[in-house]
């Protein structure tokens, strides 16, 4: 075989190959660094936004905020409160409380228009630090149940 055929076997064998789909189902978020990120990413963002400019996008119904990975706008009070619904359903299962005080009083805050202090700032990154170590060694399967039943419940 010629070294121009070779070469094309070796890149049409190439095109071909099967890729395994792998279930993360059981790995844990503290082995998946990007689930972390997208799930704690977009809260830490906002409050970044809030202690260097104090800007947050607003509509015609509140505060909103834009999703990176599906560039949808959310409300902002909502995605707060559902983030902290998703922890005190954690800790109904687990006995464990969980820190979701200050996120909703700040979903609260979004909701009614009120003035946001760095006190609220600071008190929700504390919390966010101890939610964040409570979620390391959770699976993804667990996560996904409990998101399930949130909205079931809905």
């Amino acid at each position: 075989m010629s070294g121009h055929l070779r070469s094309r076997a070796k890149r049409a064998a190439r095109k071909h190959k099967h890729h395994v789909v792998r279930d993360h189902g059981s790995l844990t978020m503290a082995q998946m660094p990007w689930r972390m990120r997208a799930t704690f990413g977009p809260v830490e963002d906002i409050l970044t936004a809030l202690e260097t400019t104090g800007d947050i996008d607003v509509d015609n119904d509140g505060a909103v905020y834009r999703a990176p990975s599906s560039h949808a706008w959310y409300d902002l009070a909502g995605a707060i409160e559902g983030f902290a619904e998703f922890y005190e359903a954690h800790a109904r299962i687990s006995g464990r409380e969980m820190p979701t005080r200050s996120l909703r009083q700040l979903a609260n805050k979004f909701a009614y228009g009120v003035m946001i202090f760095q006190s609220d700032v600071d008190a929700v990154r504390r919390d966010l630090a101890i939610l964040k170590q409570e979620t390391l060694p959770m699976t993804e399967h667990y996560t996904t149940t409990i998101i399930q039943s949130m909205t079931e419940e809905a």
